[in-house]
């Protein structure tokens, strides 16, 4: 696919994305809003997976890191293993890990846009792929995380995301495209 594709296809998708429903925090209106099928379900370059925490559940951890602003974020963590063959002849899974930080000063309800450094106070968004020869470390180009609703009381945050890579060699054109969406308690 050539590159004013690609960007076309991904302007398309952002839009749809960040359509959002107000501007006013609402409730959720779940039967049972703690324990939801998949915390994170999530496409990248057009497949479907669900990306839940490692560790099962959906509760998001109460510290960022350190490589996504320690104590003033929650980290909304996505995992999949493509391969989970215990083959002795197997070479690397491959594994994709999605990040979001949310800071725990602005969680409003809306669109918040990021670019490709993670800035203190801003919403970030990051892939990593690991498990494959050779390694990939992309970098985020850009992408927006649309918060959909938060319930204070269960502490139930709902939104999506979409957010660009390159390819870990191309450090200009986009070479991954994640599109996906999130239901996690907060701490």
């Amino acid at each position: 696919m050539n590159k004013v594709i690609k960007i076309a296809l991904f302007s398309l998708v952002l839009a749809i994305v960040s359509c959002s429903s107000g501007d006013t925090v609402e409730a959720s209106d779940d039967t049972n809003p703690t324990t939801p099928t998949v915390a994170m379900t999530t496409e990248i370059d057009g497949v479907d997976y669900d990306t839940p925490p490692q560790i099962g559940g959906n509760l998001a951890e109460n510290s960022g890191g350190a490589s996504f602003g320690g104590s003033d974020y929650y980290l909304l963590k996505g995992y999949k293993n493509l391969n989970t063959s215990k083959s002795a002849f197997k070479v690397g899974n491959k594994i994709f890990n999605i990040y979001l930080a949310i800071p725990k000063n602005d969680l409003s309800v809306g669109t918040h846009s990021f670019s490709s450094t993670f800035t203190t106070g801003d919403y970030y968004a990051d892939l990593d792929i690991s498990g494959v020869i050779p390694a990939e470390n992309v970098n985020t180009i850009s992408g927006s995380i649309n918060v959909l609703s938060y319930d204070a009381s269960t502490r139930l945050l709902k939104g999506t995301f979409v957010f660009t890579t390159d390819d870990g060699v191309n450090l200009v054109d986009p070479s991954h495209f994640i599109v996906g969406s999130f239901e996690y308690k907060l701490p």
